[in-house]
């Protein structure tokens, strides 16, 4: 019972936006249909007017040609026939002759009114009206006007009526003028007094023609009546139908959307504010919730501003972070379409963040370029943790992938970081830090061994002396005792350049010319090449500033260097040895290339290791290079080697200014 009651009650509540609309809506076709009758009852009384007017200038254009007849024909007809004195109203007077006209007019059609009158008419008849005279008085002070028209009531019967104005003319004034000038007619049938003293050009008095209105008038009020009347049934079934309408399809689905929000919509922030007693309607409650909920949408959008400002803030600070790593990072799908990637990977490829993003990476032509197109199988695999891999491309470069797989909710991998870090300087550098660990600890063990086998070599070589001063020696026993000396003397050699190699003598360094050194070793080995055919260039820069080193260790570098070039070549070569000076990095740079037989890529970084020598047993004891690699690193500076098989080899040391101060 008490759901039905609330339901009585929101329904009789509810029926309030209807009775308004449907008030609203029998106010409006009302209004509009009294519109439609006064619009068709003004349009016939134009038409009456406009009727009424055709008619009355007929009339008036019938008085103005016999008025005009009688001025320019018959007046001065009869002026030259009779003599001065004489007079014949009947044919000179305009106004006696027009009102004659009309009267015999009207007899036929008696429905016209034709007055011609003035003020002091000559005739009491013939006298203004109080209208009329209004009228006479108008058209005087307004010249310009030539006519007045409208519906005048006129002994309680409408009149449609037409005023013009009657002038005095030059023709007019023997009559009208100075009774002294006046025919003797005109004085015996009228007297001196009335219809006198009008000076020509003056407005005396108003012509006027009158048709009766009122039999059509009332004709067209009961037309637009009828009108009215006939719309009425019209109008009350279609405020039926949109009443039925409204009723289905506006109120009932307001009450539905109505019900919908009081469903949805919480009351802890007053969104049903009204209760059931309240005078309002379906539009009335739809308005004061759809302000809570305007008011409710504000406050989430400056939620949502202010999460999206903070978001934004996160993002511009990942992305700063993301894009001061100084290694190439990039974000790709498990398709490899990259999603980000940070400004390293920009700069170190050439690209534009638009040329890249969406892009698949195999399509961006970076193949020996960028290790991340050479890992396919490390995305299809989508791997759970994250997964190192290191490439060697075939320039040269050395690069670390870090592969770190990002997960969805699901904890499925969906993304990958790719972190490529370049080792190239780095191995670069653990490989020197390797040999020169090997070239210490080479040298350690030389030490001891030459120490160890010194005496005991010093021992056979005295003991070979004595026996070669035994007289009674053998021929061939002597020979074979010159074969031991000769051996152990090459022993005792090699024993020496371990020894070299092994100590560690401090450098005593002097400010020297690089060019001067150079060419002081060119020329003392200039017989040995000249021997093998070989032809030395030398391509020294004059602007190579004098620097700090040890002029002899470095003369037994360059004479290591050029030694190793010729015993490559052999005979019949070329070497060309260049000095530059590198101002930007404040470096000596000294080249020196052969076209001899080149090294073995295998054997390229092996080249500098004590005790190592591609050249065959008996020709040298592997220790010139490293000895060289030592004297380099002693004076603060770097040597490497390039080498084309079967066509070059090119070794460069690089010595940097001013090495003295780090010491």
């Amino acid at each position: 019972m008490g759901r039905e009651q609330q339901r009585r009650q929101e329904q009789a509540k509810y029926t309030r936006l209807q009775t308004k609309f449907l008030l609203g809506l029998a106010a409006i076709l009302i209004f509009f249909s009294a519109l439609a009758s006064i619009t068709i009852y003004y349009f016939q009384k134009k038409s009456l007017e406009e009727d009424a007017y055709q008619k009355s200038e007929l009339v008036m254009t019938a008085m103005a040609a016999n008025r005009s007849y009688v001025r320019e024909v018959l007046r001065p007809k009869m002026y030259s026939i009779l003599e001065n004195d004489d007079f014949m109203l009947e044919a000179m007077s305009s106004s006696y002759i027009s009102r004659n006209v009309m009267e015999r007019f009207n007899k036929d059609f008696y429905d016209f009114i034709y007055r011609r009158v003035a003020i002091n008419a000559r005739n009491p008849d013939y006298e203004a009206n109080d209208r009329e005279v209004k009228m006479i008085d108008y058209f005087s002070e307004n010249p310009v006007v030539e006519e007045w028209k409208g519906f005048v009531e006129k002994d309680d019967q409408r009149f449609f009526m037409r005023y013009r104005p009657v002038y005095a003319e030059e023709s007019c004034t023997r009559c009208h003028g100075d009774p002294k000038d006046a025919p003797e007619q005109i004085i015996d049938l009228y007297g001196g007094e009335r219809g006198f003293h009008r000076q020509a050009g003056n407005v005396y008095g108003v012509m006027s023609i009158g048709l009766p209105v009122d039999l059509s008038l009332r004709k067209i009020k009961e037309i637009a009546l009828t009108v009215f009347l006939g719309v009425l049934p019209s109008i009350l079934f279609l405020y039926a139908m949109i009443s039925i309408f409204f009723n289905k399809v506006i109120a009932q689905n307001l009450n539905n959307l109505l019900g919908i929000f009081r469903a949805s919509l919480s009351d802890d922030k007053n969104l049903t504010p009204y209760s059931s007693t309240d005078p309002v309607d379906e539009i009335s409650e739809l308005t004061e919730v759809a302000r809570h909920m305007a008011e409710d949408l504000q406050e989430n959008r400056e939620q949502l501003e202010n999460y999206a400002a903070k978001i934004l803030q996160s993002k511009e600070l990942l992305q700063s972070v993301f894009d001061g790593i100084t290694d190439p990072v990039v974000l790709m799908d498990l398709q490899q379409k990259i999603k980000n990637v940070n400004q390293a990977f920009l700069a170190r490829y050439s690209f534009t963040l638009e040329e890249v993003m969406g892009k698949c990476i195999a399509d961006l032509s970076l193949a020996g370029l960028c290790p991340l197109v050479e890992f396919d199988d490390i995305f299809s695999a989508c791997p759970e943790k994250p997964v190192s891999r290191q490439k060697n491309m075939g320039n040269g470069e050395i690069f670390l992938i870090n592969f770190y797989p990002i997960h969805d909710e699901q904890g499925h991998c969906d993304s990958i970081v790719c972190y490529v870090k370049d080792i190239t300087e780095q191995k670069k550098l653990e490989l020197k830090i390797q040999q020169t660990e090997k070239i210490v600890s080479m040298g350690q063990l030389a030490a001891g061994v030459a120490h160890e086998i010194n005496n005991p070599l010093g021992i056979i070589l005295c003991h070979a002396d004595l026996i070669k001063d035994d007289p009674h020696l053998s021929e061939e026993s002597r020979t074979d005792l010159e074969i031991i000396e000769k051996h152990a003397g090459n022993c005792r050699t090699i024993i020496a350049d371990m020894l070299n190699f092994a100590r560690q003598h401090k450098s005593i360094k002097e400010l020297s010319s690089i060019n001067t050194i150079i060419q002081d070793v060119v020329q003392f080995s200039a017989n040995q090449f000249q021997q093998q055919n070989i032809t030395i260039d030398l391509d020294l820069d004059t602007t190579v500033p004098p620097i700090s080193v040890d002029v002899d260790k470095l003369k037994q570098v360059f004479f290591n260097l050029l030694i190793n070039s010729a015993q490559a070549i052999e005979e019949n070569g070329y070497i060309l040895c260049t000095t530059s000076f590198d101002s930007m990095q404040q470096q000596v740079i000294v080249t020196i290339e052969d076209n001899g037989g080149g090294v073995p890529p295998e054997m390229v970084d092996k080249i500098f290791e004590p005790f190592f020598t591609t050249k065959d047993p008996g020709k040298g004891t592997g220790l010139g290079l490293s000895v060289s690699y030592g004297i380099i690193k002693d004076h603060y500076g770097d040597i490497s080697v390039e080498s084309v098989p079967d066509q070059k080899t090119r070794f460069t040391v690089t010595l940097a200014l001013g090495e003295e101060e780090n010491d």
